[in-house]
């Protein structure tokens, strides 16, 4: 197996420079592309963990209030490796936290080639199945996104190699590596217990029905699973003592175990447009499916089935979080580009790794073979720039407007007193979630803390209450308020302006409409008000 990887081991540095490059496209860009408010409550933890200190076990959110902010969540290693990054920078440049993701979904596909040899694919197919991952549209975008998504692919790729090669070789070091590696993946996501699926088919395929008797089995599992345990756990006191969550376990979370969805064609006719579009692309999506019907040559491909299978039911299981976030199919991307590497080799055929590619490349009488793997990986890269580019700027002016929130954010970011607590208003982007902030990308942008209240809940008592608690200032978009009429004269009697005319404040309408009208930057579309005193 070392001979046979490492004789595509020249061509799998081309093909990690390649999905390297690919991920640092606007690498500096701000956080307003798509799940804004994903990646902005990463990365307010991570700055959060740089400037209040490195408490790994307390994680905390900007959408605090008053209290200390430390949030229910999965374990936080990526957002603290981040800010690890932003001492050594001596600043929270956002741009660390992308190439942080960058690396890991690079790194992922190197095991990914490593894992594909150990599940009995030739160093070709491996490499092939590398390539396609890091070209899949998700997986570029997802790829670079300050999210700890791409740490969860690295972690989960590299939990099955590390299995597998303790199974083969038998050594402590090799076991100490998998059950490392393990742990921490279920402590990053949750969800990744799917993975139990391929690992239980390894062993089985190792040991027969045997396994189950192992002790060393036994303790493999006990030890991958007792941090996690412990870690929710402790997560859970936190939201005890604060009231804060992701909502983890669908405590005060949105429904993302909504059965009744299974019972919709929607839910099928979305998923699967977005496996022919976003997940594989149309070429990608016949190559896994192309690689399911190929029969297994080699007894570990059958894992390729399990691992498949395995995620499968995650759909169902959560299928109402598959639905409305993007990223949760992410997991298809790794074992959907092995399959795909399975067919592409299957293709070449075995004489192209003996042979070598140019040599057999220059054999006529196979060169068919070569011309339809390349326009198949020529179909997946060409598909898939085109289909990310909107996750990069959001149709219908979602991103005109997070431009906005950032713009806003800097100029309040400059005026506004350090510890100045602030209430946002904004839509919901987490469908009505107590204990849960409904949207905390203008909180991250502003770099202060405070409260998010969503259109539902304006009104004068309400801001009163907050007013009551420590608030300082309101800050809204205009046209969330503007319509709710006895609200907005209510902002108007306590004095109203725009983020870059503060401390200024208008009483009456007409005055303040004619100011507005008059500016240039984005930032007219924004009311703030202070809640220090009510305006007479």
């Amino acid at each position: 197996m070392q001979t046979k990887g490492a004789k595509g081991a020249f061509y799998l540095y081309i093909v990690l420079a390649l999905g390297l490059a690919l991920r640092l496209v606007n690498l500096q860009d701000p956080l307003i592309d798509k799940q804004a408010w994903r990646q902005t409550d990463t990365a307010a933890i991570a700055r959060n963990f740089y400037e209040e200190g490195y408490s790994l076990f307390y994680p905390r959110v900007d959408w605090r209030g008053t209290t200390p902010g430390y949030v229910e969540t999965n374990f936080p290693l990526y957002p603290f490796v981040v800010a690890l990054l932003y001492a050594a920078a001596e600043g929270p440049y956002e741009w660390l936290g992308r190439l942080v993701a960058a690396l890991c979904s690079t790194a992922a596909a190197a095991l990914l080639y490593w894992l594909g040899l150990r599940l009995g694919l030739g160093w070709l197919g491996a490499l092939l199945a590398a390539l396609i991952y890091l070209l899949f549209p998700m997986s570029i975008y997802y790829g670079r996104t300050f999210m700890p998504e791409a740490l969860m692919i690295l972690l989960s790729v590299g939990s099955l190699w590390a299995f597998a090669r303790w199974i083969d070789s038998g050594r402590r070091w090799d076991f100490a590596l998998a059950v490392l590696l393990a742990a921490l993946c279920f402590l990053v996501k949750i969800p990744t217990l799917y993975l139990g699926f391929p690992l239980v088919a390894l062993a089985w395929l190792r040991w027969g029905w045997r396994f189950a008797f192992k002790p060393v089995l036994w303790l493999y599992l006990v030890l991958a699973l007792a941090p996690a345990v412990l870690w929710y756990w402790h997560a859970s006191l936190l939201f005890e003592e604060t009231g804060l969550t992701f909502g983890i376990w669908n405590r005060y979370g949105y429904d993302k175990w909504d059965r009744s969805l299974l019972f919709t064609a929607d839910f099928y006719v979305t998923l699967l447009e977005r496996f022919w579009h976003s997940v594989y692309t149309p070429a990608g999506a016949i190559l896994v499916l192309a690689g399911l019907a190929l029969a297994p040559s080699q007894r570990r491909e059958w894992t390729l089935w399990v691992w498949m299978g395995g995620l499968v039911l995650y759909v169902f299981v959560v299928p109402e979080g598959n639905r409305r976030l993007h990223y949760y199919q992410l997991p298809f991307a790794p074992v959907g580009a092995l399959l795909a590497g399975r067919v592409l080799e299957a293709i070449i055929g075995a004489d192209a790794a003996a042979a070598g590619w140019c040599r057999f490349a220059r054999n006529w009488a196979h060169y068919w073979r070569v011309v339809l793997v390349c326009t198949l990986i020529v179909g997946v890269a060409a598909y898939s720039a085109w289909a990310v580019r909107p996750y990069y700027a959001q149709p219908n002016n979602w991103h005109n407007y997070y431009q906005s929130c950032h713009l806003v954010g800097r100029i309040l970011d400059a005026k506004l007193p350090q510890d100045a607590l602030l209430v946002i208003g904004d839509e919901d982007e987490n469908t009505g979630v107590p204990h849960r902030s409904q949207s905390p990308t203008l909180l991250y942008y502003c770099h202060r803390k405070g409260w998010q209240i969503t259109p539902d809940e304006f009104a004068p008592d309400r801001l009163d209450s907050l007013a009551a608690e420590g608030a300082d200032y309101f800050l809204v978009a205009a046209g969330f308020v503007v319509e709710n009429e006895s609200f907005w004269q209510d902002l108007l009697r306590r004095g109203v302006t725009i983020p870059s005319a503060h401390p200024r404040q208008w009483h009456d309408e007409a005055g303040f409409r004619r100011f507005v009208t008059r500016q240039p930057r984005q930032d007219r579309h924004f009311i703030l008000v202070s809640l220090a005193s009510r305006g007479e």
